[in-house]
């Protein structure tokens, strides 16, 4: 029904359009949001948005874009599973966005309108995402088609900087607790229709946890040439990143190391990116608007995993001794070596087999695409309504080269004072996680938005949008069955429908439903066997195919003022078809296999309310989220303190995603050129990964508190204080399963618990101070 009253509406649209006289057209104030919104065009009538302007994002020295969002965006959640600022998982109402594989991405996240979600695993790599350049930061609810795959729960578009919106030269210089060190010097000019921005960055840290620091270094750049009827873009990225960040610790090793100490490690990844876009925003007439966005982006990321090995020394024949894989359920195996088929570990290293207790992960990523999206938009009358529609289309092609490599090494773990670190035993790698895979991926797209003023008081927003996706896949080392070979093709279409009623001419009331999907990424395709579980993000094997996911929301708002106060009161629910998962099927937590979930839900509600008095600026949201799972199904989970295979019933709650946030800011200007703020975040409890079924303990809730102050000096040179974690708590945001006494039974007998945690940060201090040049026009 819904599908048919799109077609039918866009049909008579594109007719009305034909036979319009351009010159007693009408201004449309309102339109529908799409990948290329501008802070101009922001008003969503299909969900809601929240902005981030730049005084917001860089008023305070922050390390990263996702704790500026966690602190001050409703239903935004971070969960630091690596304890590295650039990479945590953003959770937006129970959609992820994450660097890491194995979670399912639900959020789709695009760069002066290009999708930046890598091909290969739909992650997101937060470090290659330019803070100090960005000029707002728009975050869209609801299942809105017109953005594409993985916008299952919302979108979040970032604008940059060019030199028309920033025109100043101006250094900034932070430092902090546990090393960090970062500087950025920007510019913005311009001249005539000429101008020029441009960004380098550079951050250091020694990282709170040990063996974990990081640098990061940016450069940013955009020429444009605009005019009163055309705008021109021509942005450049470079980035070159060095992370680390030692991810989760047993629960249990507190009781004799600090908060800092690291399980194991390594775990280091390397991003280098190159990324060219164009952006052409111009009128053809008076009323007919062409925007085009094109790029091409090459990101290569290399990683290395040390972590505890799944072999043990078994005999091989003869005598001899070689490593098998302890995993298996089956008669062990023993371990095919690469070059040395056949042949027992005994015979290829003076090493004895039992010393051989760490695995020494490498894995290397190239993602090389490109692609082009051309939007036209034109006011029109429908009848007597004024109208005003969005077409657009546009393409995508992505080549993806990757292999990985899991080499055997020593965990050095004899005592306490050991460092845990494995070192690997050069050469000696195991033939069965070798992965050499090259993918191509192809997306054809079109979507639409009209926007309709039925009257003075109601606006009617559709949309709709078709998606052809072909995945292929070769193998590089084997070929026919058993091969990961594959060829993969999937079509959608997807509806939305948006309603405002302005109650009057402060306050409105909103109604959306909406429709979109994500396909299964090629790292998904490649890890569909529960017969045959991979080791993320190395080894992949031949697998089952994997259906797409299906988002429908359903969302309700009232957004008001009242004076100086505004306000605003969000009900949503989310249900997903074939969601995907990943199921724990080992040791360690980056074993196992992707599944379809018949359904889950997603139940929420959100409420804000903002103030401004006199010297003071107040602000509180809270939100419920109700995360479920909507279908059963077994948790293969095989470290789950009750054992393997627990049975998931429908409305068990989705782990690690609190229920309840709540959020208190604000800010008290004792005069123009000094203000002090704080802020109050509380986060309730949730589940372990793994514990679907939930049937065990719970990740406790916490509360944080931070504060910062700024005092401009003379319209140059401004100070800013920031401390993140006020009080010093204690606190955890993150929770898995693991074998903890397979690394640490020898250091820590009484140490069997197989509760992991991802520690959250410490009280940390920065400073920042920025000095502006004069004028760059």
């Amino acid at each position: 029904m819904i599908k048919a009253c799109l077609i039918g509406l866009l049909v008579i649209t594109s007719f009305a359009n034909a036979n319009t006289d351009q010159n007693t057209l009408e201004t449309i104030v309102i339109t529908g949001s799409n990948p290329l919104s501008k802070l101009s065009d922001t008003q969503s009538i299909i969900g809601q948005t929240q902005i981030l302007t730049s005084d917001q994002l860089h008023r305070l020295p922050s390390r990263s874009l996702a704790e500026i969002m966690r602190n001050q965006l409703v239903s935004v959640n971070i969960n630091d599973v690596q304890n590295n600022p650039f990479q945590p998982d953003v959770q937006y109402r129970g959609f992820t966005a994450s660097p890491l594989l194995g979670l399912p991405q639900g959020l789709s996240i695009y760069l002066n309108g290009t999708r930046v979600n890598e091909p290969f695993g739909d992650t997101v790599n937060w470090d290659l995402l330019p803070l100090e350049a960005l000029d707002n930061v728009l975050l869209f609810s609801t299942s809105n088609p017109v953005f594409g795959q993985n916008t299952l729960g919302g979108a979040l578009v970032l604008n940059t900087k060019n030199g028309f919106s920033y025109e100043e030269t101006a250094i900034d210089i932070s430092v902090g607790q546990y090393g960090r060190k970062e500087w950025s010097l920007q510019s913005g000019m311009n001249q005539g229709n000429w101008g020029l921005y441009v960004l380098a960055n550079q951050y250091q840290e020694d990282g709170w946890r040990d063996f974990s620091p990081s640098e990061v270094n940016q450069f940013f750049s955009t020429l444009s040439h605009h005019t009163s009827d055309s705008q021109i873009d021509l942005t450049w990225l470079y980035v070159d990143n060095e992370l680390l960040g030692n991810g989760a610790i047993p629960e249990a090793l507190l009781e004799f190391e600090p908060r800092s100490a690291v399980y194991t490690h390594p775990d280091q990844t390397n991003n280098e990116l190159n990324f060219i876009t164009l952006n052409i925003n111009t009128s053809l007439n008076n009323s007919l608007k062409l925007i085009v966005n094109a790029f091409y982006r090459d990101n290569e990321t290399q990683s290395i995993n040390g972590d505890d090995s799944d072999y043990g020394a078994c005999e091989f024949a003869q005598g001899l001794i070689t490593l098998c894989d302890l995993e298996d359920d089956n008669e062990p195996q023993a371990v095919n070596f690469v070059g040395y088929e056949g042949v027992a570990f005994s015979q290829i290293s003076d090493i004895d087999a039992d010393e051989v207790d760490g695995t020494y992960n490498t894995g290397r990523a190239r993602n090389e695409s490109r692609g082009m999206t051309a939007q036209l938009s034109q006011p029109f009358k429908l009848g007597t309504l004024p109208s005003q529609t969005i077409y657009g289309v546009g393409a995508i092609r992505a080549g993806i080269n990757y292999k990985a490599d899991s080499t055997f090494g020593i965990l050095a773990n004899d005592t306490a004072d050991d460092t845990r670190v494995v070192v690997p035993l050069t050469g000696i790698l195991d033939d069965e996680a070798r992965v050499r895979l090259d993918v191509d991926t192809t997306t054809a797209f079109a979507y639409v938005s009209n926007v309709t003023e039925l009257s003075a008081a109601m606006t009617l927003n559709i949309a709709a949008r078709y998606n052809r996706d072909h995945i292929l896949m070769r193998d590089l080392i084997d070929q026919g069955e058993g091969s990961l070979n594959g060829d993969h093709r999937f079509t959608s279409f997807n509806p939305a429908i948006g309603l405002t009623y302005a109650i009057s001419d402060v306050s409105n009331f909103n109604l959306s439903y909406a429709q979109a999907t994500r396909v299964p990424s090629p790292a998904e395709l490649s890890c569909a066997d529960e017969d045959d579980p991979c080791r993320l993000p190395n080894g992949f094997v031949a697998d089952p195919p994997l259906n797409k996911v299906v988002t429908r929301t359903l969302e309700a708002s009232f957004v008001g003022s009242l004076d100086t106060l505004s306000y605003n009161a969000t009900v949503f629910h989310s249900q997903s078809v074939d969601d995907i998962i990943f199921q724990q099927a080992g040791t360690t937590s980056s074993r196992g296999y992707f599944i379809n979930i018949d359904k889950t839900q997603r139940l929420g509600v959100e409420l804000s309310v903002s103030r401004q008095f006199d010297k003071w600026s107040t602000s509180a949201s809270y939100n419920y989220l109700d995360a479920t799972f909507e279908s059963g199904f077994t948790s293969f989970s095989p470290m789950n303190p009750l054992g393997p295979n627990r049975q998931v019933s429908a409305g068990d709650t989705i782990p690690g995603q609190p229920q309840h946030q709540l959020k208190l800011r604000g800010i008290y200007y004792y005069s123009d050129s000094w203000n002090m703020g704080a802020q109050f975040i509380y986060a309730s409890k949730q589940y372990y990964r793994g514990d679907e079924a939930n049937e065990n303990k719970q990740i406790g809730a916490y509360s944080l508190v931070n504060i910062f102050s700024e005092y401009i000096v003379n319209d140059r040179l401004t100070f800013a204080l920031r401390v993140d974690n006020l009080f010093d708590s204690d606190y955890d945001t993150f929770g898995t399963y693991g074998e903890a006494d397979e690394v640490l039974e020898d250091i820590y007998p009484s140490i069997d618990s197989p509760y992991f945690i991802g520690v959250g940060h410490p009280r940390t201090v920065s400073i920042n101070v920025q000095y502006k040049f004069k004028s760059s026009s």
